[in-house]
């Protein structure tokens, strides 16, 4: 046999095929590996003396990841693809058409490819690990499933179940495997061996055994329920989609019609795979799917990155927090929830009850939705103590300041906390835009000392940004990044510059956006322009939700950093200065009437002051200039931080506008983005933007020398 694949056959008949990929952590289907397993099924299929073939993974928590990515990255054309999918899809197909009984024996993750060999085995058994899930993650890709998972996965679970975990890439656990039939049977790791010698004993049976006739009952079921509403559930598949994708990703899309074209107890599974494979080809040369698979390979990149190289961090055991309020709860959350210890500290009872509401609040949302019960919650609650001093500080090896964003209040407050924890705790602080190395020099041991920026609302964003002060330590970054990652985080070590990078990329962007209004664009236009660009929402939107004098407070610190390519615009500043109701969210009104989401007209009246005042004179803006304002604005900037190491590189600074702003990832990140643009067009926008605009528009080195040399960022 190969490296990969190893074939036994006991004496009673029974075979064994044995998936484990050397010098890997995972199972991949790759084109050796199917070459190796097609081999392999040529002599089971010869082989008369094999009663029952059962197919296993000894890798720890893992049968089957899927195909191997690389690969579909590397697909050129529709012919490329064709030839690559197409003989996977013959390979499994040869699985389907054994005569004997084939078992899936699923103990860890069976995804994509992996879930589509086991659904091309008659059964299915899984182990009840805490890491069995299955799941066609696909349209995650920009793809759909090409070996047979939309034609196999509806026959066997019927049409609503198959399209809630198509549609969405989501995988399930064993126990809801077995619920929807996936699955034939369940098994407790420790049993496995009897209880598989059971198993085969009863599907030795025929058609009379207890598995196929609980699945002829299933198809009974579902025939009766799905004869009438059948085209409902595609319609209501197809609205679903639009409400959250937007159009913006056409995978489930193709995906919902495929499965709509071959669900049909009349169609011949083999005339669906040409549909399916027809499918994939279109797919698999998409830009779409080119993005997402690059985000794809950037994420697993992060998740290896420790910060600093050939550094590992420390555990932390016990952290606390200095300050409470909304942001503060969020912290205090996401260490609970992750069985961190985490001692709340604040001045008043009332702050540390603020922090203690926020908690309560994601764990209601979580108990609504039943991702957790009450005793649960309870449990995660009771990592959190609190106090309104430092008892027990000198136990703590962790802190989180997360207090007021005023550099003299957080360097008094960091001061005092490091008399008083133990002398190699580390020490970060949660602040948007506030310079580390300037609150180090507070410090006594500012090489323990680092930046921690979590992104509001923190129990559902992704990103925190982990900043390097001048004196910070590679052990304390590696240490911060590791306790990120433990969160359930994804962590991007950042330079300490004004803004750091998010801040530093969006706030431009949002403050172009207030220019464009005061020349004459309207609200209501530039935020519809914006989101169907595919942003989550528009920049007046957002500065409603952040809150208008959050964003200027930071937009001013740029300001003062980067001079007048970042001069405030007169709209903001006047808000700002003159009309301290205007908050946004927080105050029910700000661009917009919170109560009806319309358009603030008291917005107009500013607007006439200040045209007045800065003489301007409103004008048409066209839909082309104010999607080049913003986006160019966003280039721009990202380019510049390249240039001065902000950041490690193209493909994390993507990543980090895509989790930290929601920047569409169908278009891969704003320095992708720019790619598909082509540099030299950029660099010639930019610098028409320039002479009538200003410095704004400056343009970066960087992009000019990428531009003259023809290169670009990916």
């Amino acid at each position: 046999m190969s490296n990969a694949l190893t074939l036994t056959i006991e004496k009673n008949g029974v075979a064994n095929l044995i998936f484990d990929l050397p010098d890997e952590k995972v199972n991949k289907l790759s084109k050796v590996v199917l070459e190796e397993l097609e081999k392999a099924i040529n002599v089971i299929d010869g082989n008369k003396a094999i009663r029952v073939l059962l197919i296993t993974s000894p890798k720890k928590d893992i049968f089957i990841a899927g195909a191997d990515i690389n690969e579909i990255k590397e697909i050129k054309d529709s012919k490329d693809a064709f030839e690559k999918v197409s003989r996977g899809q013959n390979i499994l197909h040869k699985i389907s058409k054994l005569k004997i009984p084939t078992v899936a024996i699923i103990n860890g993750a069976c995804l994509g490819g992996g879930l589509e060999l086991a659904l091309a085995c008659k059964y299915r058994v899984a182990v009840t690990n805490k890491k069995t899930s299955l799941g066609l993650p696909e349209v995650n890709l920009g793809i759909i499933p090409g070996f047979g998972g939309t034609q196999r996965l509806p026959r066997l679970i019927g049409l609503q179940e198959s399209l809630k975990i198509i549609l969405p890439g989501k995988a399930v656990d064993s126990a809801k495997a077995f619920k929807i039939g996936l699955v034939d049977d369940l098994v407790r790791e420790e049993f496995l061996e009897e209880k598989l010698s059971e198993f085969v004993t009863e599907i030795l049976k025929g058609d009379a055994n207890l598995y196929l006739r609980k699945r002829k009952d299933l198809r009974k079921k579902l025939c009766r329920s799905e004869f009438l509403t059948k085209y409902l559930v595609f319609y209501l598949a197809r609205k679903d989609l639009y409400e959250k994708t937007k159009g913006n990703y056409p995978a489930p899309f193709y995906a919902l019609e495929v499965i709509k074209r071959t669900y049909s107890s009349c169609k011949s599974i083999e005339s669906g795979l040409k549909v399916e494979l027809e499918a994939f080809c279109e797919l698999a040369v998409d830009d779409i799917s080119k993005n997402l698979i690059q985000i794809f390979f950037t994420s697993e990149s992060l998740k290896k990155d420790l910060g600093v190289e050939n550094v590992e961090g420390s555990e932390v055991k016990n952290a606390a927090l200095l300050g409470a309020g909304v942001m503060g709860g969020g912290i205090a959350w996401v260490f609970a929830n992750n069985n961190i210890n985490i001692r709340l500290k604040d001045i008043t009872q009332n702050a540390i009850a603020l922090g203690y509401n926020q908690v309560s609040k994601i764990y209601n949302q979580l108990k609504k939705i039943r991702k957790v019960t009450e005793e649960q919650a309870n449990a995660k609650i009771a990592n959190i103590t609190n106090s309104l001093d430092f008892v027990g500080f000198d136990k703590i090896d962790y802190v989180v300041e997360a207090v007021v964003e005023n550099m003299n209040v957080k360097k008094k407050v960091l001061a005092e906390a490091e008399e008083k924890v133990s002398k190699n705790a580390i020490i970060v602080s949660n602040t948007s835009s506030l310079s580390i190395s300037e609150m180090s020099s507070a410090l006594k041991r500012p090489e323990q000392f680092a930046g921690m920026h979590f992104f509001n609302p923190v129990n559902r964003m992704p990103l925190v940004e982990v900043i390097r002060g001048e004196k910070t330590s590679d052990q304390t970054i590696a240490t911060v990044v590791k306790l990120t990652k433990k969160l359930g985080k994804t962590p991007i070590v950042v330079k300490d510059v004004a803004g750091f990078l998010v801040n530093r990329i969006l706030l431009p962007y949002m403050n172009e956006a207030s220019y464009l209004l005061q020349e004459g664009a309207e609200i209501k236009k530039v935020d519809s322009l914006i989101e169907k660009f595919g942003m989550p929402m528009g920049p007046f939107v957002l500065a409603d939700v952040v809150g208008i004098d959050v964003g200027v407070k930071v937009a001013h610190s740029l300001y003062e950093s980067y001079g007048d390519r970042m001069k405030v615009s007169a709209i903001l500043d006047e808000i700002y200065n003159n009309h301290k109701d205007l908050l946004g969210k927080k105050s029910n009104k700000g661009f917009y009437l919170q109560s009806n989401n319309k358009v603030n007209s008291e917005i107009d009246e500013i607007l006439a002051k200040v045209r007045k005042s800065e003489n301007i004179i409103k004008r048409e803006i066209s839909d082309s200039e104010i999607i080049d304002r913003c986006l160019l604005t966003m280039i721009n900037e990202a380019a510049k931080c390249l240039e001065e190491n902000v950041v490690k590189n193209a493909a994390y600074l993507d990543m980090a506008m895509i989790m930290g702003t929601g920047f569409p990832p169908f278009k891969g990140g704003i320095l992708r983005y720019a790619d598909s643009i082509g540099i030299k067009e950029v660099v010639n926008k930019l610098q028409e933007l320039n002479q009538k605009h200003g410095l704004r528009f400056e343009v970066s080195k960087l992009l000019i020398e990428m531009a003259k040399n023809d290169k670009k960022f990916y």
